[in-house]
């Protein structure tokens, strides 16, 4: 027999997961509350247990992409010859999932705007920036590396991922991702201590 708790769970897990797939098709601005609820196969009343409003559900389904796409990226991936090597093909991993229109457009396009840049970037400190932050770290005390700040450079490397994974969506013509991630690989590369 099933718990309120997971039939609470399951509810929650069910709107998220409409609206994940209304985001991603028609926007935030132009999804009703109404097509979640259709969706899901949910009351209002059932929503609004869970989320206080359309930005709050937004919030869940951009923290669900998020762990998934670091998750997705992790293991699309094994360990490298060093810090820095497993920290740019990390970033490799990110940039491909990124790509996907779904995820391009919750994380990249539509998350900025939705919840506000504080928000967004109060978001990224738990999940993405904290994987860089602790990939630059490792490559930083295994004297491959060396920055001035390790939170911008995290953010710095961050916003190019996140720029390199836009111009895939908008760039006309849009570069190819052969391009990209070469282009990546020498940006990063170029952080290395000369020896």
């Amino acid at each position: 027999m099933t718990t309120q708790a997971e039939r609470r769970a399951a509810t929650r897990t069910k709107i998220v997961s409409a609206a994940r797939s209304n985001f991603a098709m028609t926007g935030f601005e132009d999804t009703h509350t109404g097509d979640i609820l259709a969706s899901a196969g949910v009351s209002r009343g059932a929503m609004y247990h869970h989320f206080q409003s359309k930005r709050d559900v937004f919030e869940a389904v951009f923290i669900t992409v998020s762990d998934e796409t670091i998750a997705r990226s992790a293991l699309d991936r094994s360990a490298g010859p060093s810090p820095l090597e497993d920290l740019i093909e990390a970033c490799l991993a990110w940039l491909r999932v990124a790509r996907e229109p779904e995820v391009a457009a919750i994380l990249l396009d539509e998350g900025p705007q939705v919840l506000g840049w504080k928000r967004a970037r109060d978001l990224e400190e738990q999940s993405s920036l904290g994987v860089m932050k602790r990939g630059l770290e490792r490559a930083i005390e295994a004297g491959e590396i060396q920055v001035g700040s390790l939170d911008l450079t995290a953010r710095l490397v961050n916003a190019l991922v996140a720029e390199i994974a836009l111009s895939a969506l908008h760039a006309d013509p849009a570069p190819r991702a052969q391009e990209q991630e070469l282009a990546l690989r020498a940006f990063l590369s170029g952080l290395r201590t000369p020896a």
